[in-house]
Order: structure tokens, then C-alpha cells, then sequence
């Protein structure tokens, strides 16, 4: 008999470390697309809570507390829960784009993404890291608005913000020039500086991966190195 209980506890346990693993990945997939405007915290905190439901659960049923009493039960559940939170987080990164807003106006103004105020911006002329407002912004087709102090439209159109992806957003860039600067280094090769030019009139852009913020590459030192790429993004007054 005391096999056999044995036995049927080991079972609970497993099926509620099997549900909460189960119901855990779920929440993690489904989660960051149904809350897409959550803070990553958030949503990794309910998919932990989802994924100990089943725990929680049972801990009201007489039948089921054998199964929770042992002393690696709650380390399990609980680090199965952190594991479920953890994955939602790289998801959230496909399901959401970083956008970063410029302001060169001389007023600040607020960003609306689908209707729904997101930032206030602050004027910023010059090349910064700091500058402007970072956001992250749920992918897909968006409209974005930009709204003055006074209150009058400067800006409207839809934008498509694809997830896992940097974007630039300066609405009022009119005699701005951006550019992506890509340093080349390496004993083999000569180094090499790279300039591709944001164009369109659209001030709205995809940029690649790996940039860093109006900080310029640092030029080649006198020692050699096993070679690699780094990019930025600049910006400066248009010659024309």
C-alpha cells in the first residue's frame, strides 16, 4: 500500500509539473500578443503565475497536498515558472519593434501611436545618445501622429514597425542628414569607413541591427586586431 501511494504521488506530481509546463510555454507564446502595449516585467510575471497555477490549485484539494509536501516540490514548480518567464522574454523581442523619436523643432511634442499618447519630446539638435525618446512599439501596420504643444497636427501617416527591428522616427528632420558610418578593422585588411545615407522623404526608417546612437566609431589604433565591423548612426545639417 505505501508503494502504491507512493507511486500515485510521484504521478500527481509529475502531471502538475506537465500542465504547469504546458500552460507556462503557452502563456509565453500567447501573452506578448495579447498584451502588446504590457511591460516585458508584466508579462513575464503572468506566465510565471500561469504556469504555478496548477500548484496553486491544488492546494485546496486533501488529495492533491501529498504531492506538493516534498521538499524539492516548490524549488521544481518555482524554477519551472522562472524558465516559462524567461523564454517570453526573447518572443516579446519578434512581437515589438524599438523605435527611437526625434525632435529637431524648437517645441516639444507628443507622439501618438494608434491613438494612444505614448511620449513627449523634447527638442534635441545636436548628436547625442541620449537624444530623443526610445519606445517600443507592438509590430505591424501602425499609425503614428505627431501632436504639437498648440495642440495642431505636425505629423500623421502608417507605419509598419517590424518586430525584432530598430526604427527611426524624426517627423520634423526637414535639412537633417542621416547616415549609417561603418568602421571596417583588421591586420588583414586595410581599415575601412563605410557611409550609407538614410534616404526618402519618409521620416520613418528601418535600420539594421548592431548600431549604436549617434556615437562615432573610434578610429584605428596602432595595434592590430582579428578584425570585426561596427556601425552608427549620425546626423547632420544637409549641404544642399
Amino acid at each position: 500500500m505505501a508503494v502504491n501511494e507512493e507511486l500515485r504521488v510521484g504521478t500527481l506530481r509529475l502531471t502538475l509539473l506537465a500542465l504547469g509546463l504546458v500552460l507556462g510555454l503557452s502563456a509565453a507564446a500567447a501573452l506578448p500578443l495579447l498584451l502588446p502595449w504590457s511591460q516585458r516585467l508584466t508579462v513575464a510575471l503572468l506566465v510565471a503565475a500561469v504556469a504555478l497555477s496548477p500548484w496553486l490549485l491544488a492546494l485546496p484539494l486533501r488529495h492533491l497536498r501529498a504531492a506538493l509536501s516534498t521538499p524539492r516540490a516548490v524549488p521544481v514548480s518555482v524554477g519551472l515558472a522562472l524558465g516559462c518567464s524567461l523564454v517570453s522574454l526573447p518572443i516579446m523581442n519578434i512581437y515589438r519593434g524599438t523605435v527611437r523619436v526625434l525632435n529637431h523643432g524648437d517645441e516639444p511634442f507628443f507622439v501618438y501611436v494608434d491613438g494612444k499618447r505614448v511620449a513627449r519630446v523634447e527638442p534635441s539638435s545636436g548628436e547625442s545618445a541620449l537624444a530623443g525618446v526610445e519606445l517600443v512599439v507592438p509590430a505591424g501596420e501602425r499609425e503614428l501622429r505627431v501632436i504639437a504643444e498648440d495642440e495642431h497636427e505636425v505629423f500623421r501617416a502608417r507605419e509598419l514597425v517590424e518586430g525584432g527591428s530598430l526604427h527611426l522616427f524624426a517627423p520634423q528632420s526637414s535639412g537633417y542628414c542621416f547616415t549609417i558610418e561603418r568602421r571596417s578593422y583588421g591586420e588583414a585588411d586595410q581599415p575601412s569607413l563605410d557611409v550609407v545615407p538614410l534616404e526618402g522623404e519618409n521620416p520613418f526608417w528601418v535600420l539594421p541591427d548592431g548600431i549604436s546612437w549617434f556615437t562615432p566609431n573610434p578610429e584605428p589604433g596602432p595595434l592590430h586586431t582579428s578584425g570585426g565591423t561596427l556601425a552608427c548612426l549620425r546626423q547632420k545639417r544637409c549641404q544642399n
